[in-house]
């Protein structure tokens, strides 16, 4: 008897193709012929199944989380950090390891600002809503002055992280001085609660 095609396992192997070609050779190496040579299938059926390549890279795109969302970082971060300059260095740390373990996500980080492909364009969307959100997450009970830092904060931080992958040079003295903005600021905002409260005890308890 003939073999029968099974499409949900070949549809598989299509998309398990483009994230090896990713993570081994980055965006470029994508091609429908370098896909369906080493998916080990017939290039005919990514447009059956997917309309044409860029279904398929969609697909691809959108079958899995690239990064983190809001809470599973402030979940990493636990309650053992005692400044600002930890916080974000403890962010730094948990993001640049969640990218490295996985090849393709790394690619992405590499190559999203160089082409136009579904995938890279799928994990900008997730990296910048990360960056949209955190900084309120992390200065939900701060004023106004101190969530503007904390929103400078995490763009310097995120532009630190990106360059760190992608092997440039960073000046990370840049993330200590605006670390030490935002401690000044809890240590300010701090005295000033303190004198508040002095002001609004009874004279007769002064």
């Amino acid at each position: 008897m003939p073999r029968t095609r099974s499409r949900p396992k070949t549809e598989e192997k299509f998309q398990n193709a483009v994230l090896k070609l990713v993570a081994k050779e980055g965006c470029s190496a994508l091609g429908i012929n370098a896909v369906s040579q080493l998916a080990g299938a017939d290039k005919v059926l990514i447009y059956r199944y997917f309309g044409d390549f860029n279904g398929l890279l969609q697909q691809v795109a959108e079958s899995r989380q690239w990064l983190p969302n809001n809470q599973e970082v402030l979940q990493s971060l636990g309650e053992n950090w005692s400044d600002p300059l930890s916080l974000l260095r403890r962010i730094a740390t948990f993001l640049s390891q969640h990218i490295r373990n996985d090849a393709s996500t790394h690619q992405l980080v590499r190559w999203r600002r160089s082409s136009a492909c579904p995938l890279c364009r799928q994990f900008t969307e997730e990296w910048r809503e990360l960056w949209r959100h955190l900084p309120a997450a992390l200065s939900s009970k701060c004023n106004s002055q101190q969530r503007q830092a904390w929103k400078h904060a995490c763009t310097l931080l995120a532009l630190t992280i990106e360059a760190e992958l992608c092997d440039e040079t960073i000046d990370n003295q840049c993330l200590e001085h605006i670390a030490k903005d935002l401690q000044s600021l809890q240590d300010t905002n701090a005295q000033l609660r303190y004198t508040a409260s002095e002001e609004s005890l009874p004279t007769n308890l002064l």
